[in-house]
């Protein structure tokens, strides 16, 4: 892991700006990547009678997979780094990373969705 760590601070020390890009995009679209997931699909997920746990799995999945759209152009550039030191293909290692980074980020906002609804007394 110490491989990826270093290639992210390489990449975010040489490209600072894909950071300030990616976050001035992460806030002024707040309402798509967490609204569409959240109210469209938890949405479509309650007309189906599904369980409140693939609801919820699916609505973390879907809003971190929008959150790791911002992220792209950095990965992109950390695992060509990455797959020239380990000499892999940039398209496999790629895949293992985003793949990495939607599964990563979809725990953190089930997580705090979570908390969220329990202190409001709602139960997921």
């Amino acid at each position: 892991m110490s491989l990826y760590s270093k290639a992210y601070a390489y990449v975010l020390k040489k490209n600072f700006m894909l950071l300030i890009i990616a976050i001035t995009l992460l806030i002024l679209t707040f309402g798509y990547w967490i609204g569409i997931p959240y109210f469209v699909a938890g949405n479509m997920l309650f007309e189906l009678n599904a369980p409140v746990l693939i609801q919820s799995f699916c609505i973390s999945i879907s809003a971190g997979l929008f959150f790791s759209l911002f992220f792209i152009p950095i990965n992109l550039k950390v695992e060509k780094m990455v797959g020239e030191k380990k000499q892999q293909s940039t398209s496999q290692s790629f895949t293992r990373l985003q793949v990495a980074f939607v599964l990563i980020s979809a725990i953190i906002f089930y997580i705090i969705f979570s908390l969220i609804f329990w202190t409001q007394g709602v139960s997921l």
